[in-house]
């Protein structure tokens, strides 16, 4: 339990979508740490049943695809079914394959774009209907990318429109709600360990670019997923509770060098 009340997360119920792995699990784990139930969804469902048995029997684990607005509807359906509310989202999920600018498809290009952002919205606009249902207001927390704001990887130029709208809905959303009490946030991560995604694709190149680049970190490493998810709980806790609309950036220092 983490002592300080503007932390205290007891009485929440938090939704982490891709939870299994990377920033999804050690934000999962930071928020049940901070008190909070947790249910923990993912397409790799053998990884949130592992994350969720690790957190205790109080965490329960839901497959869900991103792709699929009939699985977003089908997690939202279960989150009610369990737990009757909704505080905290935190919209993780999404897909990060990188395309060369002078090659990407129209079909990779609106597969991107379909899950995202269509997706991503999907999950905001449901979590926000379960959220009202019971006027206690609520916490979303979009994961975008230092790619939304500042160029840093060569070969994403899809991944970064895809992580910009998103950031657009989250300033959408943040009006729209807030006379319901729901705060709306992005968080944009720079470089994470790991850097490439795993499992690596056929034929995969190691990602390049000025993130990646000597001397453009100016804390001299990528972030440890949980030095992102140290600033979500931040954001759907007591301690962001006047904070809506905004894009906080966690990227090292990247963005000023």
């Amino acid at each position: 339990m983490i002592e300080n009340g503007l932390f205290d997360l007891t009485g929440k119920v938090a939704l982490v979508t891709g939870a299994g792995h990377g920033i999804g699990k050690a934000t999962a784990t930071l928020l049940a740490a901070a008190g909070a139930t947790l249910v923990i969804a993912d397409k790799d469902f053998t990884a949130a049943q592992d994350v969720a048995q690790q957190l205790g029997a109080a965490h329960q684990a839901v497959s869900f695809d991103l792709a699929s607005q009939t699985s977003i509807e089908a997690l939202f359906a279960q989150v009610a079914d369990m737990h009757e509310r909704l505080d905290i989202l935190v919209n993780n999920a999404g897909i990060y394959p990188r395309f060369a600018l002078d090659d990407v498809t129209q079909a990779q290009w609106e597969q991107m774009q379909h899950i995202n952002v269509w997706g991503c919205f999907v999950v905001l606009r449901e979590a926000a209907r379960l959220m009202r249902q019971h006027a206690n207001g609520g916490r979303i927390v979009n994961v975008s990318s230092i790619g939304a704001a500042r160029t840093a990887v060569n070969d994403q130029v899809a991944y970064n429109a895809s992580k910009a709208a998103l950031d657009s809905v989250t300033q959408s959303a943040a009006l729209e709600y807030a006379p319901h009490g729901i705060l709306v946030n992005s968080i944009l991560p720079g470089a994470v360990m790991p850097l490439d995604p795993r499992p690596k694709p056929a034929a995969h190149q190691p990602a390049t670019g000025p993130l990646l680049s000597s001397g453009r970190m100016p804390l001299g490493r990528p972030a440890h997923a949980h030095e992102v998810a140290g600033p979500i709980l931040m954001l759907v806790s007591a301690a962001g509770a006047y904070i809506t609309g905004q894009t906080l950036i966690v990227d090292g220092g990247f963005s000023v060098t």
